[in-house]
């Protein structure tokens, strides 16, 4: 059926190599966004400098739009 379709090049493409060391830093190094998170992020790029920064939104400021919980990280 998975032939037939087309399918076998993505199984090989999910049975090729694991990068455990890079799994293993990204979790390490890993942060879970909320909207609790968020909003302390705001509110300490509004206090920067209050007078300019305040009442700007999360773009206007260079943050990003929360729209739900996320998962961020990075890898050296």
């Amino acid at each position: 059926m998975f032939q037939d379709q087309g399918w076998l090049g993505y199984f090989d493409i999910l049975n090729g190599p694991v990068y455990t060391q890079l799994v293993k830093d990204f979790w390490k190094r890993c942060d879970i966004i909320t909207q609790e998170e968020a909003d302390k992020e705001y509110n300490l790029k509004v206090a920067e400098d209050p007078k300019k920064n305040k009442g700007k939104s999360r773009t206007e400021l260079g943050l990003r739009e929360f729209t739900e919980p996320e998962i961020r990280s990075g890898c050296t």
